[in-house]
């Protein structure tokens, strides 16, 4: 029977997966998600910990024995049993299809829909539905939360984020950079969470309504004459 420890932040959805195959298998698992034992942002960056987990995500699992496993669903299947896992190839099959049907079809719409109401993620609408957003600092804590998802990706990109308008009448928008010539979100499950909300329109680099664009949300000054509210605040992601 398997035991080791599940390195993740507190509430990490991701990681419920394996607790909840534990549970039913009866694996021994340990949970590591709080100071002294595991810091997000600190100890998945430390050498110790990147030298099992090279990427550096969570969960990650260490067993026992010294053996380790990153991404969710590995992780699970390690820790089922064969009534989770199935004990046929066939079944086998199954299970693995209805778990890819998942994270393709049912995670990316609940993302979006189901999850802000569960508490598990904030709402992070690019305004095509502004109730959403109430008080102006709570709006400003999306862009921040993004930011923070995001923050494997600050070698490989730039933005400008600014929250526009006031109380119950506000909005974000912004310009990100990024290494190449596509988004770079779909690279990383974890950078998924939040881009899918927003509407995104590439640039015309030689273009005059880019460079004016530019300008604006590099300086947080001018007319921003394609967002029609004043500016409020803002914040820079590198």
């Amino acid at each position: 029977m398997a035991a080791g420890t599940l390195y993740t932040y507190p509430e990490n959805w991701r990681a419920f997966k394996a607790q909840i195959a534990a549970q039913y298998s009866g694996a021994r698992l340990k949970i590591a998600s709080t100071s002294p034992a595991f810091t997000f942002g600190q100890t998945n960056r430390s050498p110790a910990f990147l030298s099992n987990f090279p990427l550096g995500k969570v969960p990650a699992y260490q067993g026992d024995d010294g053996f380790c496993l990153f991404e969710s669903n590995a992780i699970a299947h390690f820790l089922s049993n064969d009534a989770l896992r199935g004990s046929t190839p066939q079944d086998s099959a199954q299970v693995l299809q209805w778990v890819s049907l998942a994270d393709s079809e049912i995670i990316p719409p609940a993302s979006a829909w189901v999850f802000p109401t569960l508490g598990i993620m904030q709402f992070n609408k690019q305004y095509r539905f502004p109730e959403e957003l109430t008080m102006s600092f709570m709006s400003c804590n999306l862009i921040t939360g993004m930011f923070q998802r995001l923050d494997k990706l600050r070698k490989n990109a730039f933005a400008s984020s600014i929250l526009f308008g006031a109380n119950n009448d506000s909005c974000i928008s912004g310009i990100w950079v990024f290494r190449g010539q596509e988004l770079a979100f779909t690279l990383s499950e974890d950078w998924q969470i939040d881009y899918e909300s927003y509407t995104w329109r590439k640039l015309d680099v030689d273009s005059e309504e880019c460079k004016t664009m530019v300008k604006e949300y590099l300086t947080w000054e001018g007319e921003f004459k394609h967002v029609g509210k004043p500016f409020n605040q803002g914040k820079i992601f590198k």
